[in-house]
C-alpha cells in the first residue's frame, strides 16, 4: 500500500486539524486491509502514524531526513517512511536523499537548496529473496505530461531533476538484477502520458519495467477547506503510482476510495491509498 496522509501531524501550526475520531477513521480504513508493506507520505513522526496502525503489529521507518538539521523544517515536516509487518523481516537502507536538492546533487552550476523529500529506502526478506523498496514524494506544481516536457514552470525544472535521480536509482537496481518496487507520490499524472510506456520511468526491452498502477482508474473524493469554507473535489487522475521490476506477477491494483459519508464526517486526507498484491515469479 502507498498512502499519502496529508500533513499528519499534531500541531498547532498544522493547517490540517484532526481530532480523535478522524485518526480511528483513518485507522479503520487501514485495518481493513492491514497490508504487508505500507509507504507513506507527509506523516510528521512515528508517534502520528502510530495512532492509525497497532503499534504491536507494524514497526516504522522514518526517512533518514528526520535527522538532518539541513534539509528538515522547524515545525512540521513531511517524511516519507515504511511501515512492515512485525512478522516481516526488514531493514533500512541509504534514503535517496539527492531528491532533496537535485540541482546541487546532478553538479548543475546554478542551484540552490530546496530542502524537498527524501525517497525513503527499505529492504525485505520474502521466501529467502530481498526485496528492495522504494518509496517516493516528489516536488508539486508539475501535474500534466505537457507541461513537463516543456520544462518551463520552476516545478516542472525540478521534477524533471528529480526524474534524472530516480532514474539512476532504478538503472542501479536493474543493473544488480535484484527485484525492486517503486511507488509513492509522484505529483504527475503519468497516466495521461501520450507514451505507450509510462513517459516518466524510462522502460526498455534491455531494461524492462512493470507499471503496477496503469489500470487503476482514479476516482478520490477529498473534502478541502479555503478561506473557512468547505468544498469537495473528486480527484479522476492519480498523481501516486508503482511500479516493479520483472521480478513480479501482478494479482491486483486498485484505489482504496472514501465513502462520502466519511469524507463529509472526518478528516481523511486528499489521497486515497493504492493497494497492490504481488507475487515472486518463478524464475
Amino acid at each position: 500500500m502507498t498512502w499519502n496522509f496529508q500533513w499528519l501531524a499534531d500541531h498547532p501550526r498544522n493547517d490540517i486539524q484532526r481530532t480523535a475520531k478522524d485518526y480511528q477513521a483513518l485507522k479503520q480504513i487501514f485495518l481493513t486491509h492491514q497490508p504487508d508493506v505500507l509507504a507513506f507520505q507527509e506523516v510528521n513522526s512515528a508517534k502520528n502514524l502510530y495512532r492509525v496502525l497497532p503499534k504491536d503489529q507494524y514497526q516504522v521507518f522514518m526517512s533518514s531526513r528526520m535527522m538532518s538539521e539541513e534539509d528538515k523544517f522547524n515545525g512540521i515536516n513531511q517524511f516519507t517512511g515504511f511501515a512492515v509487518k512485525t512478522s516481516i523481516s526488514a531493514k533500512q537502507l541509504n534514503d535517496i536523499s539527492d531528491l532533496s536538492s537535485p540541482a546541487a546533487s546532478l553538479g548543475l552550476t546554478s542551484h540552490y537548496q530546496q530542502k524537498l523529500r527524501y525517497g525513503a529506502v527499505i529492504s525485505i526478506k520474502l521466501d529467502d529473496n530481498a526485496i528492495t523498496i522504494a518509496n517516493l514524494h516528489l516536488k508539486s506544481g508539475c501535474f500534466y505530461p505537457k507541461q513537463l516536457s516543456h520544462n518551463k514552470k520552476k516545478a516542472c525544472r525540478t521534477l524533471n531533476l528529480q526524474r534524472q535521480i530516480v532514474q539512476q536509482w532504478v538503472n542501479n537496481q536493474q543493473t544488480k538484477q535484484v527485484p525492486f518496487i517503486v511507488v509513492g507520490d509522484f505529483n504527475h499524472r503519468i497516466n495521461q502520458s501520450p507514451s505507450i510506456n509510462n513517459g516518466f520511468i524510462s522502460s526498455s526491452a534491455n531494461k524492462p519495467l512493470k507499471w503496477l498502477s496503469q489500470n487503476i482508474n482514479g476516482n478520490c473524493l477529498a473534502k478541502v477547506t479555503k478561506n473557512n469554507r468547505v468544498y469537495y473535489r473528486q480527484y479522476k487522475q492519480l498523481i501516486d503510482h508503482g511500479f516493479s521490476s520483472v521480478h513480479f506477477i501482478l494479482n491486483s491494483a486498485q484505489q482504496i476510495q472514501f465513502a462520502k459519508h466519511q469524507v463529509e464526517q472526518y478528516q481523511l486526507s486528499d489521497h486515497c491509498p493504492l493497494l497492490f498484491n504481488l507475487t515472486l515469479a518463478d524464475t
